[in-house]
């Protein structure tokens, strides 16, 4: 039991210290939400305001793609 719960208590310390703090992009703290991106084959960790420049980006250069 006591196994168990040490266990528990060592995932729960590895995970706090995996969980990424700051934006890849701008560096600013994140509070509550970030997204993932996978940018030049590295993931990347970006807070709202700079996944909706890269949602913008990627939509833009699909329509350029398609339509020209």
């Amino acid at each position: 039991m006591v196994l168990i719960i040490a266990g528990i208590i060592v995932l729960f310390i590895i995970g706090v210290f995996f969980i990424p703090r700051r934006c890849d992009v701008c560096g600013i703290g994140f509070k509550r939400k970030y997204y993932t991106w996978e940018i030049e084959g590295k993931k990347q960790h970006l807070c709202p305001n700079c996944n909706s420049r890269m949602s913008r980006r990627v939509s833009s250069k699909k329509f350029t793609d398609r339509f020209g």
